[in-house]
């Protein structure tokens, strides 16, 4: 049976959500959960899930829906949830309900994380600073001038401010946030982009090394307001520290002079740095000879590890395998079948296979739903046209709704509306892993990409890039596994999986 509760006016963060439906659904002869806030985005995922609201509801209700054999099964689990949310299920970790109550001489924390709602993040991350402790920001919607006063104080402190809207970040071995588990090693990363620094240190890991460090600086540090400040003060943390033996610097493009400004600060450490700031050409470093400047995460990556190493590391498929792969797999498709569409979790995957699409085939025409200069602006996000790659974790689709890394749903959506148009012939998705994120990100997916390999003729052709390491919770060699048994092209890196993709379209053009 199924059964659904609302409590009114009980709003619980986004952190305190993640992994909550999966944990809940592993729950006594519980065979589905969601619990979630009553967003409109989030009330269509329970209809399409057969549950019923009997009362209404809007986004600062709590919804927890519950499929069990039984109604007191249900009751269990719906109670289980609330004693979770309510911290009283006992656990390893001693909860508090305010910073006040915390001794610092009795219990030695070092670090606060901030997930509160925009409006309450200042008060608490300056409090945290107050204590001598580092401060990591979850929330969005802090007012920048409430950034810059929080980062100066940690400045002045010697005390890093990561964030606000910091989504990743790796300290003293303890996973932040959306971030993955990284074994440990040598390389030390500053990011202000998220998905980028996690993509980075996973293809590090893969070429056999570990992450010393991962330092999150929330997306607006490199902003002319705030100045780079946590960029910097970052990167010197890790140039002190004993087991960094070389420095990566990630970010989005940003102010060109915040970014001379950083590279320049970079050129006085001690330590080799290697920086991407993507969509900037060799232009930017041409004053800052020390600096090692990539142009992909991947070649960001490699050139991490062979200055560690010494070696020389060569990924993805030559040209010929890719030629190859992509005439075997467009054969199976018919005539109509002709347009990409991209479907990324991930804002810096998006804006690299973006780069990518725009810069190798520059007379193809895509859309997005991003404001950019690489792709035109989708008159309705909600809509694709022709080649389009969407970045589902973008406002647009996340004001009413989960990021689809913590809930996978929205994107399942999305994807089986292109799966249903009989003209899109490629379909690209991301998968990001890690204990802060969906604890199944991949199971809404296997019996939609199970539909396509049975088709006869016209199935679409599924390309994949899974970002996460082997110490994540997700079992990603299990799923990587059972992605390419269900015909998924899986790429080794999100800028392989745009390689293949932009061949398939490249081959799709000339048929």
């Amino acid at each position: 049976m199924k059964k659904v509760i609302v409590k009114k006016n009980r709003y619980v963060d986004s952190v305190s959500l993640m992994g909550l439906s999966d944990k809940v659904s592993t729950y006594e002869n519980v065979k589905n959960a969601l619990v979630t806030m009553a967003t409109a985005n989030n009330i269509l995922n329970l209809k399409e899930l057969g549950y019923e609201l009997e009362e209404e509801a809007d986004a600062n209700d709590l919804v927890i829906a519950i499929t069990a054999d039984k109604e007191d099964d249900c009751d269990r689990a719906i109670q289980y949830a609330m004693d979770i949310i309510d911290h009283k299920v006992k656990t390893n970790t001693n909860s508090y309900d305010s910073l006040d109550e915390i001794d610092l001489s009795e219990d030695e924390y070092d670090l606060v994380q901030v997930s509160l709602p925009g409006e309450y993040a200042y008060e608490q991350a300056d409090k945290a600073l107050d204590m001598g402790m580092d401060v990591f920001i979850f929330s969005d919607n802090v007012p920048l001038e409430q950034e810059l006063a929080l980062k100066e104080k940690g400045r002045r402190l010697g005390k890093l401010v990561m964030g606000p809207d910091c989504g990743v970040g790796l300290l003293k071995g303890t996973c932040l946030a959306a971030g993955s588990i990284y074994k440990d090693g040598c390389v030390g990363i500053v990011g202000a982009s998220g998905s980028g620094a996690q993509e980075i240190g996973c293809i590090v890991e893969r070429c056999g090394l570990g992450v010393s460090e991962l330092i999150g600086t929330g997306g607006r540090d490199l902003f002319p307001e705030i100045g780079g400040i946590m960029m910097i003060e970052g990167m010197k943390r890790l140039d002190r520290d004993e087991k960094t033996k070389v420095i990566v610097l990630v970010s989005k493009l940003a102010d060109y002079a915040v970014m001379d400004k950083v590279l320049s600060e970079a050129d006085r450490l001690v330590k080799p740095v290697v920086a991407i700031f993507l969509g900037s050409d060799e232009a930017l470093y041409e004053k800052h000879p020390k600096i090692h400047a990539a142009f992909s995460l991947e070649g960001c990556a490699l050139k991490a590890v062979e200055l560690v190493s010494g070696k020389e590391y060569h990924y993805g498929l030559s040209d010929e395998q890719l030629q190859q792969l992509c005439g075997k797999y467009i054969s199976r498709l018919d005539e109509k079948q002709k347009y990409f569409r991209g479907l990324y979790c991930g804002g810096t995957f998006t804006e690299e296979g973006l780069i990518y699409y725009t810069s190798h085939s520059p007379e193809t025409k895509f859309y997005t739903n991003l404001e950019n200069k690489y792709a035109e602006k989708l008159a309705d996000s909600h809509k694709s046209v022709g080649h389009s790659i969407l970045d589902l974790g973008a406002e647009d689709f996340t004001a009413e709704a989960p990021h689809p890394v913590f809930d996978p749903m929205l994107r399942a959506r999305r994807t089986r509306q292109e799966l249903e148009d009989d003209e899109v012939a490629v379909i690209l998705i991301d998968f990001i892993t890690g204990p802060g994120v969906s604890l199944d990100p991949f199971t809404p997916y296997y019996r939609l990409f199970e539909k396509e390999k049975n088709k006869e003729k016209g199935g679409k052709i599924i390309i994949a890039n899974v970002c996460g390491t082997p110490e994540d919770p997700q079992d990603i060699e299990g799923n990587i596994e059972k992605l390419k048994q269900l015909g998924v092209i899986v790429a080794e890196s999100n800028y392989q999986a745009a390689r293949i993709a932009l061949t398939m379209l490249k081959q799709l053009e000339r048929r």
